[in-house]
């Protein structure tokens, strides 16, 4: 049976494992490790239950939902308050935003890694991390996208 007690991590410490691993890999292995050793260390039966498979999708579906409501919300709520200080995006400026957006999602696409850092149960730091990072990429890639569209183009 595999472990599957991911360690309960706050955003703040989210971010800090995002910026160990992308800049200083080696302090993240050690940090890892430790995690690993740490939850290794479990006996016996968990009193966490192991969700069935339809829940699991089921919470993957919403919060996806919800991830990308909230990154479109915040592009759209972005692109009007700069048109309600007066601003427009001429042609090239919504050009580059959809350029930089488009950008981001490809770096999402190509960047995740899959079968070679995967584990049985998903809990290691590499794992989530690998995730964070491209669900960040993804929503920012959005965002912008979503920006570019609700930026007021200037009158001609």
């Amino acid at each position: 049976m595999a472990d599957r007690h991911p360690t309960p991590l706050s955003v703040v410490q989210m971010v800090r494992l995002c910026l160990l691993l992308l800049f200083r890999p080696k302090r993240f292995i050690e940090v890892e490790n430790a995690d690993n050793a740490a939850r290794y260390g479990y006996i016996g039966d968990s009193p966490v239950r192991q969700k069935h498979g339809a829940e699991i999708v089921r919470e993957a579906f919403f919060k996806s939902l919800a991830l990308v409501l909230l990154s479109s919300a915040v592009g759209y709520l972005f692109g009007r308050a700069i048109g309600s200080l007066g601003r427009c995006a001429t042609a090239e400026t919504v050009s580059w935003l959809q350029i930089v957006g488009a950008s981001l999602l490809l770096w999402g696409t190509l960047f995740v890694r899959g079968w070679e850092i995967q584990s049985y149960a998903g809990v290691l730091f590499t794992e989530r991390v690998n995730q964070w990072l491209y669900r960040a990429l993804y929503c920012l890639g959005t965002t912008v996208l979503v920006y570019s569209l609700a930026f007021p183009a200037c009158k001609q």
